[in-house]
């Protein structure tokens, strides 16, 4: 690995670390939460760096998130005698879902974003709309500056994009931002 991709592996891990102290302090009242959460932002940051290296995230990771963020919904809604709330997170995770494969087949966003929209939203959906609204502006605004960046300096088309950084960034601030 060179140097520069050395470098942008420390910057993600240490914004990836940043980012789940920030949501431990803000979920600090909640055990479950305070343990869980920065769980699913550590993955989500080990994902980001591999996104970045390899432009792909790897089912073998994003499965098992999907199952544990799954569970961990589920179980918090047995806990709270809400699986309502559960079901709303569960269905949030899965529109998400539904809408990334459908612009997947258009074109442009890869099937790991697709997967990885699961877990991500299904996360955001336990704290509601709001949460969930914010984490897709940020990622949507933060990708799109990007790509704008990358189109200014020439090396638009030929340069693909790794989004699930981008995702993991705005599960961070739908966490931190809107997350209650």
């Amino acid at each position: 690995m060179t140097g520069p991709h050395r470098a942008r592996d420390r910057a993600v891990a240490a914004v990836g670390v940043a980012g789940a102290v920030a949501v431990a302090w803000r979920h600090r009242s909640s055990a479950f939460a305070v343990v869980a959460l920065p769980a699913v932002v550590a993955v989500s940051t080990w994902l980001s760096i591999i996104d970045f290296r390899e432009h792909r995230l790897p089912n073998r990771i994003v499965g098992p998130l999907a199952a544990a963020v799954t569970v961990g919904v589920t179980a918090a809604g047995l806990v709270a005698d809400d699986l309502d709330r559960s079901a709303r997170a569960i269905g949030f995770g899965l529109v998400l879902s539904a809408v990334l494969l459908a612009a997947s087949l258009i074109g442009g966003l890869g099937m790991g974003d697709v997967k990885y929209g699961y877990p991500m939203a299904t996360t955001l959906g336990w704290f509601g709309w709001d949460a969930l609204s914010a984490a897709i502006v940020v990622t949507t605004v933060s990708g799109a500056a990007v790509a704008t960046i990358l189109l200014a300096a020439g090396r638009g088309r030929q340069h693909q994009l790794s989004y699930g950084p981008y995702m993991a960034l705005g599960l961070v601030v739908g966490l931190v931002v809107v997350g209650r």
